[in-house]
């Protein structure tokens, strides 16, 4: 019997996805949800990496400052700061708590562009399943959106970033 929720990972491009993967992609569902998320997106993939990645991945991450806390701590700022642009002031985290979802939140379009790029990274490398660097590597790969947004607003280089984490894994 699989670990994985029915029709957790179901319509994902890309797969089949490693067993070290799959475990991301569950907890990226859960972080969407603990964020009161209508949809699983990019965001939700990286905090996946920043708490149950591998550890030297872990490691890369906190490295600049995005442990699992610290790039939550930037997301909200990026929030805050997208807002303001667009001539909102932010309002409590708290009032913005809805009544918790009980339905599973369904994939966005920056969740799948990340797996989808994951993947055609895993085939350049001549390989069936994507891991969690390829999956890294998408996601700092992305140009536009929520987590390049919060890359450059904390002052991150994601290709050393990415540097890192390839010569720790």
């Amino acid at each position: 019997m699989s670990d994985i929720p029915p029709g957790s990972v179901s319509n994902l491009p890309g797969q089949p996805l490693s067993r070290t993967l799959r475990p991301i992609v569950i907890r990226s569902i859960v972080e969407a949800q603990e964020r009161h998320s209508p949809a699983v997106e990019a965001e939700h993939l990286l905090l996946a990496l920043s708490r149950d990645g591998s550890a030297p991945l872990r490691e890369a991450l906190a490295s600049v400052g995005f442990d699992h806390d610290g790039l939550a701590a930037a997301l909200d700022a990026e929030r805050a700061a997208s807002l303001r642009v667009a001539g909102v002031s932010p309002l409590p985290a708290e009032r913005l708590l809805a009544a918790p979802s009980l339905t599973r939140p369904r994939w966005g379009a920056s969740a799948r562009e990340a797996l989808t790029r994951a993947h055609r990274i895993a085939g350049a490398h001549h390989r069936q399943r994507m891991d969690q660097l390829q999956l890294l590597a998408a996601l700092l790969g992305l140009e536009l959106g929520t987590v390049p947004r919060t890359v450059a607003l904390a002052g991150v280089d994601p290709r050393a970033l990415l540097a890192s984490a390839r010569r720790t894994s």
